[in-house]
């Protein structure tokens, strides 16, 4: 075969195309020949070929019908159905109480790990023993949360956890060998691959084009396939399970009609204003177009709503602009439920076919968007074909899937490096209470990776070349914290105090959970911990034992023969600097403190009465003047020997007294002026007047607890 023409081949769910294309000295490609076969069963399913002898069979027959034309074929450019690739999210979190973000290299490692789980998960769904059955094929960050509020950045945050949600896209290497093996029955040999998404894209839009955010989805019969660019990249892939044949499958049912007929009318929608039909009774039919797609435009709207989904589903957003090829694009309403759904302008919307693949010689009748992927592959596949990368990862040899820029990362991920504790852990921490209050100590952060390329350090977003040899060692974890309870409070005090002439240290004191320990001391997780310094005289007499502030002593007084015990106290006498203080005064660093016992307290007749088991007085509670007043008279009087006593009469121990009873006599109203003050000025004609509860009293009238006792001037009539 001529080396300037190129044999393509675009396997589908429901026929294979082949196409001949040349390249003419511009670099531009034509269309020589086109052959279009479709399955004899049902050997492909979701892009994977399921039955590899039927599949086999019609490569052989679209091969040697063109060799008819070209001569013999032995190479063919083919692509990975786009419908195969599998999509799944991933998260990944980290702990920022422990350990901040601090560098770009920190937040490419948790969406790696965030790729890594999505495999994992992906892995599990399919019933795979190996998550390596798997290469990713790109991935794009859907958010970034800081305690589960979304974020721009992680990089100087402050919070308590951090976690990035991920969309990644793989390929299962089982389609790459099925497609293969399937070419090699065929007497084929694979001289380029690529994807079907990327195909398309390719030839429709250019490097260049790709800063866009732009989705192009082709529409097949049993799968739309959905590819995205922007940032100058295709950032992700899709597949929703609709397509044509829901079109035409509700078409059949709409007027039972056999699958291929409900086809060839779905096709003539476009190019017909009325289209006729037998149904399976074998009744002719005939309708308007507008009819037929008003009876089938709920699984229209249901196909457009599938893809919309999916599209935001990957993009987090509405695309730019959407670019619509394969057959099932054709369908009428479906640009503009799109456009509607999206919320975009309809020129947004646009179906693609042959003419807009600038690279491309006209040189066929048909140029419907149906033939752009079978176009794309061949020249995709031969201007820029996906490769196989092989490194070595730690001495294993690793085959990386090259649709992407490749980096030390997905080389880590195939090699089955666990990204989640690639970098060191940070130690435990610590959480005690302090003086009533809950503070952490943080373990020692751990160490990032050792990654080196060729033998040169690197970076896991650092591009991989073919025949790389890469080390890497994980992290070491940091050491847990280990924090004394001196540390811990960071306040050690140590004072010197001048007792009685001498010179003594007081330091802080610490305890842990009520026991007291030494300052060195580690403490544990969840201990209560307080420290205090003895910072007033009344701690420094509990640390020496001294007596408290007051003694207590025994006194003996006879009353009538009998002895009556009085508990008196001895005064402590404290100075501070020469000045007397009390033991609640602070001291300060230097002080000189002087400490000595006080003569024994005086006991008074005081003392006695309050020490006596008897009642002692008489009283009297009466309203005067509209304030309540206690009347009190003693019951006894005391004398030592001839001498009566006065309250405060001081006494002596072992001293004798004796206790007479007096006369008991009733309150007047002249007892109150024994209690209260009174400044008499009267007006002249004015006279003294004495009320008892309202009534005229005199000062030798009687009076008793309860009464309310008045005394007023009023003039003379």
């Amino acid at each position: 075969m001529d080396k300037n023409l190129l044999f393509a081949l675009d396997i589908g769910t429901r026929s294979v195309v082949g196409m001949i294309l040349k390249q003419h000295e511009n670099g531009k490609y034509e269309i020589l020949h086109k052959k279009m076969i479709e399955h004899e069963e049902r050997s492909m399913l979701d892009g994977q070929i399921h039955h590899i002898p039927a599949v086999s069979r019609v490569i052989r027959k679209i091969k040697n019908e063109l060799e008819l034309e070209v001569g013999p074929l032995t190479k063919v450019c083919v692509a990975a159905a786009g419908r195969a690739l599998k999509t799944m999210k991933g998260r990944s979190e980290k702990d920022l109480s422990l350990e901040d973000i601090s560098s770009h290299e920190e937040v490419i490692h948790m969406e790696l790990a965030a790729v890594q789980q999505a495999q994992y998960q992906l892995a599990s769904l399919l019933d795979e023993n190996s998550n390596l059955l798997y290469d990713c094929v790109g991935y794009s960050v859907l958010h970034y949360y800081l305690d589960e509020q979304e974020i721009g950045s992680f990089i100087g945050q402050q919070g308590n956890r951090a976690s990035v949600e991920v969309i990644a896209t793989f390929l299962p290497r089982v389609v790459v060998d099925s497609l293969m093996k399937a070419l090699d029955e065929a007497g084929l040999e694979m001289e380029a691959l690529t994807l079907e998404p990327i195909a398309a894209i390719n030839v429709l839009i250019p490097p260049s084009m790709r800063k866009l955010n732009v989705a192009l989805v082709d529409i097949g019969a049993g799968t739309s396939d959905i590819a995205i660019t922007a940032q100058g990249t295709v950032i992700a892939y899709g597949m929703v399970p609709v397509a044509g044949d829901e079109i035409t499958e509700a078409i059949s049912s709409a007027f039972l009609l056999d699958f291929p007929v409900a086809e060839q009318l779905k096709r003539s929608l476009t190019e017909e204003a009325v289209v006729t039909y037998t149904d399976i009774l074998g009744f002719p039919s005939q309708k308007d177009t507008s009819e037929v797609i008003s009876m089938i435009e709920y699984s229209i709207e249901s196909l457009a709503d599938g893809i919309t989904k999916e599209i935001l589903q990957l993009n987090a957003k509405a695309p730019q602009a959407i670019m619509l090829v394969g057959g099932g694009s054709l369908t009428p309403l479906l640009r503009e439920k799109i456009a509607e759904i999206l919320n975009l302008p309809i020129e947004r919307v646009a179906i693609r076919g042959l003419n807009a693949i600038q690279s491309l010689i006209p040189s066929l009748k048909e140029e419907g968007p149906e033939l752009v992927t079978p176009v794309g592959i061949g020249i995709a596949a031969k201007e820029n074909p996906v490769k196989y990368v092989t490194v070595s990862v730690n001495g294993k040899t690793i085959r990386l899937f090259q649709v992407k820029k490749l980096t030390i990362g997905d080389a880590l991920i195939a090699g089955g490096a666990d990204l989640s504790k690639l970098y060191g852990k940070p130690g435990m921490g610590l959480m005690v209470r302090l003086n009533g209050e809950v503070k952490i100590f943080k373990g020692k952060i751990g160490s990032a990776p050792s990654i080196e390329m060729n033998g040169v350090s690197c970076t896991l977003s650092d591009e991989i070349l073919e025949g790389a040899m890469i080390h890497y060692e994980s992290g070491q974890n940091g050491e847990d914290a280990k924090v004394s309870i001196q540390e811990a409070y960071n306040d050690h005090i140590a004072k010197t105090l001048w007792v009685n002439g001498k010179a003594e240290t007081f330091e802080t004191h610490y305890f842990i959970n009520e026991q007291r320990v030494c300052a060195d001391t580690f403490i544990q997780d969840r201990d209560d911990c307080y420290y205090r310094f003895p910072s007033t005289l009344s701690d420094i007499f509990d640390l020496k034992e001294w007596s408290s502030e007051t003694k207590r002593t025994h006194f003996t007084i006879f009353v009538d023969g009998k002895p009556l015990s009085i508990r008196t106290k001895l005064t402590d006498s404290v100075y501070l600097n020469e000045q007397r203080v009390n033991l609640n005064t602070l001291w300060h660093d230097g002080d000189r403190l002087e400490y000595q016992l006080t003569e024994e307290e005086q006991v008074t007749l005081k003392h006695v009465t309050d020490a006596l088991d008897v009642n002692l007085h008489q009283s009297c509670t009466v309203i005067f003047n509209e304030e309540e007043l206690t009347l009190v008279r003693p019951f006894y009087s005391f004398y030592r020997e001839e001498e009566k006593l006065r309250l405060d009469s001081v006494l002596n121990h072992q001293e004798r007294l004796l206790m007479k009873k007096t006369d008991l006599q009733p309150f007047i109203f002249q007892d109150v002026f024994t209690e209260v003050e009174l400044i008499l000025q009267p007006k002249p004609g004015e006279s003294l007047i004495l009320l008892k509860n309202g009534e005229k009293a005199g000062f030798q009238t009687e009076i008793q607890t309860g009464d309310e006792l008045l005394l007023k001037f009023e003039m003379l009539v």
